[in-house]
């Protein structure tokens, strides 16, 4: 493809907008001088914001070139695009690049709505790039299946515990704000959940899919907590955001140095990962 596009943003991973340039206010309705302190976030179809922070980390990662976006346009509505990050001289801010694509020349994105949950690294980057956008509007919520935990493995026959699993995985990636959820380990689930939704609605999902396959609640161990964004006072590092995690995780009844070991073991940064990343060579599209 061509150097051609028809937007320039200056971001960062949060979305947030430094600079713009091209056919801002035919496209987004507001011009390029009036952009900055946006989130470019804002403009993606609420259906694509999962996707689409995923695939910006991926990018950031290098390991994706080329993305899709479904933006919401002032004249065509909700319109694709591709999408391309290029470096800036700024530290830890990327040119996000739009290009509209044809419609005719791109399948349908249905199949990439849908993300499930997501992997360790690409969670936490998610919850970092969600808090500095968010902060008082959402919670992040820790959810416990005792049912589906290690120690519970031999408590139903394994074709139960996977449907219910793959039940309860559905339900809390539609329940996390733009599907910003990972399962640590079985039987836990951590998510990024809108303020406004109460955890109880969360909870009471969860029970009525086992309740449809004959599991009583009872038998469930279900067991939830919530720490407001709030509480990282504005410090949105990976330090801070990993030390809100590990309290929301610990569980008193398991030898400290078992918990120690988790950040290392499931959380890797991906900045810090990019670098390892380089020697691999990058899928041309997202598909």
């Amino acid at each position: 493809m061509a150097e051609t596009w028809d937007l320039s943003l200056l971001i960062d991973t949060s979305t947030k907008i430094f600079d713009a340039r091209g056919m801002t206010g035919h496209h987004l309705g507001v011009e390029a001088r009036h952009l900055p302190d946006h989130f470019f976030i804002e403009y993606v179809d609420p259906d694509n914001r999962g996707p689409f922070r995923r695939r910006l980390i991926k990018m950031v990662a290098r390991k994706l070139e080329m993305v899709r976006v479904r933006v919401m346009t002032r004249n065509e509505g909700s319109q694709e695009f591709f999408a391309a990050l290029r470096d800036s001289p700024a530290e830890g801010q990327w040119w996000l690049m739009l290009a509209a694509s044809l419609r005719d020349e791109t399948p349908a994105l249905a199949a990439l709505e849908r993300t499930g949950l997501a992997e360790g690294d690409e969670f936490m980057m998610m919850v970092e790039s969600a808090a500095r956008q968010l902060n008082g509007e959402v919670d992040l919520m820790q959810v416990k299946a005792e049912i589906l935990s290690e120690q519970s493995a031999g408590k139903t026959s394994p074709e139960v515990r996977k449907k219910l699993e793959s039940e309860f995985n559905e339900i809390v990636a539609e329940n996390a704000y733009d599907n910003i959820a990972t399962q640590p380990q079985p039987g836990e689930y951590l998510l990024l959940k809108d303020r406004a939704k109460p955890a109880a609605e969360v909870m009471d999902q969860l029970s009525a899919a086992a309740q449809r396959m004959s599991i009583p609640a009872a038998e469930l161990g279900l067991a939830a907590k919530t720490v407001a964004m709030e509480d990282l006072n504005g410090d949105f590092s990976q330090a801070n955001i990993n030390g809100v995690v590990y309290d929301l995780r610990q569980d008193p009844s398991k030898p400290i140095k078992q918990w120690e070991l988790e950040p290392e073991s499931w959380i890797k940064p991906v900045i810090r990962g990019a670098a390892a990343a380089l020697g691999i060579k990058p899928s041309k599209t997202d598909r």
